[in-house]
């Protein structure tokens, strides 16, 4: 990885372990809006968010398809969460910013909550860019066009780019693209609890070198190793 001048992270579960349990709250949040939008009680409500996920790539593209749900709307309330839960890391923050070349942040998410997450991890002004959710009008990774659009917009070559991702099948379009590719386990004996994306067979995964080049349950200590 010498040649890589172009450092993309995803944002969460891969910046932060997924133990502090921020996500749960957005997806407690996320089971609240089809509820109260749906007219569903809870637990259809969590049935519907699982399934749009799985089917759509997101659960808001779920719901902007089939229910017409104003994504901003969607997104300002399942961001209505208490961001302490989140830990500063300046060592993570120093190592990220001693690689050679740029950083940027690829994220499902939208501007608000990657604001609100970086400043928790005291990553702010660290990156040179970042590619929300609303610059692909909503489709979210692992669609082919918001990779595209992503590079489009830094303009960035295929062969000296690096990817960081928590959940492996978003790494498939950046490696067809010619992207190094490095899956971040981060706490993976939890994620098999919580993602039923994740109950797979896990060596089977890190495996698949076709489209996962280098697989790490800590990203610092990868990176650090890169220096």
């Amino acid at each position: 990885m010498k040649h890589v001048s172009n450092w993309v992270f995803d944002l969460d579960n891969t910046l932060y372990k997924a133990e502090c349990g921020l996500f749960d709250k957005v997806h407690i949040l996320m089971g609240k809006f089809i509820e109260e939008k749906l007219n569903l009680n809870s637990g259809e409500a969590q049935a519907l968010r699982s399934k749009y996920y799985h089917q759509y790539g997101t659960t808001l593209r779920g719901l902007m398809i089939e229910h017409q749900i104003n994504p901003d709307e969607y997104l300002d309330y399942v961001h209505q969460i208490n961001y302490d839960v989140v830990e500063p890391n300046e060592s993570l923050r120093d190592t990220i910013k001693e690689l050679p070349g740029k950083k940027f942040i690829f994220t499902n998410a939208n501007y608000g909550h990657v604001e609100k997450v970086l400043e928790k991890l005291h990553m702010t002004n660290l990156f040179d860019g970042c590619f929300d959710i609303s610059e692909s009008d909503y489709l979210p990774k692992p669609h082919k066009e918001i990779y595209e659009a992503f590079q489009n917009k830094f303009n960035l070559d295929n062969s000296s780019t690096a990817m960081f991702e928590d959940l492996h099948i978003n790494l498939r379009e950046p490696s067809a693209l010619g992207w190094q590719t490095i899956w971040v386990t981060n706490n993976i004996e939890y994620n098999l609890n919580k993602d039923v994306n994740l109950k797979e067979d896990i060596q089977k995964i890190m495996n698949e070198k076709e489209y996962i080049s280098h697989v790490t349950d800590n990203l610092e200590n990868f990176l650090n190793n890169l220096l």
